[in-house]
């Protein structure tokens, strides 16, 4: 299965984006992006199964969670 890392500024929002993916029945895992890896300073990604990212977006969206995508697969 593909997937695909959403990138946050902080660990607060990343906990909180996989708080609220989990309620909305989307499994994320964590990850810790290193500052050579991206552009624009986000340093925690929440990966995905890429086939629920626009569910995700939503979820994110709707509870004001400031994100971008980092890549498809998983660091």
């Amino acid at each position: 299965m593909d997937n695909t890392t959403i990138t946050v500024g902080s660990i607060t929002y990343a906990v909180k984006a996989r708080r609220l993916l989990a309620r909305g029945g989307i499994k994320a895992r964590l990850t810790k992006l290193s500052t050579n890896e991206i552009a624009g300073g986000c340093t925690h990604g929440i990966v995905i199964a890429s086939a629920r990212f626009f569910d995700a977006v939503v979820i994110l969206k709707e509870n004001g969670v400031p994100y971008s995508v980092y890549r498809e697969g998983a660091p």
